[in-house]
């Protein structure tokens, strides 16, 4: 294989497969999130994927071609099949907090306020539904629209909300 092509593809792995890490170890406390909630319940999935191929891609890689079909061969072919699981287990049953961030469901209930500054920083008020535990929660979070694709969000205090800087919707 050439070698620039083999370093693009082990690139490439290792990025996705820490992606993945850090996803889902303390993607759950970083406000940056998909614009649109149908996008951000899908992206855990092509990345739990991504990771998993990604590391059975390694153990293939790491075959030699000259050595046909040795018993050291085999074992990384198996051990790649075998070690490419732990993505997908872990999308399945690893969660930090009682409900995972990537298996809820968010809608947007209602725009509350809008800044006077800003037509991209809204207040909204979200549900989000945990089917796990078949639990549904009302949370008020300020919303900034950095890109069309990408959006921060905090939890916000109502009551802190200042007229002179937010007109209600």
């Amino acid at each position: 294989m050439n070698k620039t092509l083999r370093y693009i593809i082990l690139t490439s792995c290792i990025i996705f497969i820490l992606w993945f890490i850090g996803y889902f170890l303390i993607g759950d406390f970083i406000s940056l999130e998909f614009s649109n909630y149908q996008v951000s319940k899908i992206f855990p999935k092509v990345l739990t994927f991504l990771a998993a191929v990604s590391i059975y891609v390694l153990f293939l890689l790491s075959i030699k071609k000259n050595e046909g079909w040795s018993f050291s061969n085999v074992m990384k072919f198996v051990l790649g099949i075998i070690i490419g699981l732990i993505p997908l287990f872990t999308f399945e049953y690893y969660s930090i907090n009682d409900c995972a961030d990537w298996k809820i469901d968010k809608t947007t209930k209602k725009v509350l306020f809008q800044s006077k500054t800003s037509a991209s920083e809204t207040i909204k008020l979200i549900e989000i539904n945990c089917p796990e535990s078949k639990s549904k929660t009302l949370k008020v979070k300020r919303v900034v629209a950095i890109t069309p694709l990408f959006n921060t969000s905090s939890t916000i205090d109502t009551a802190k909300i200042s007229t002179n800087s937010w007109k209600k919707l």
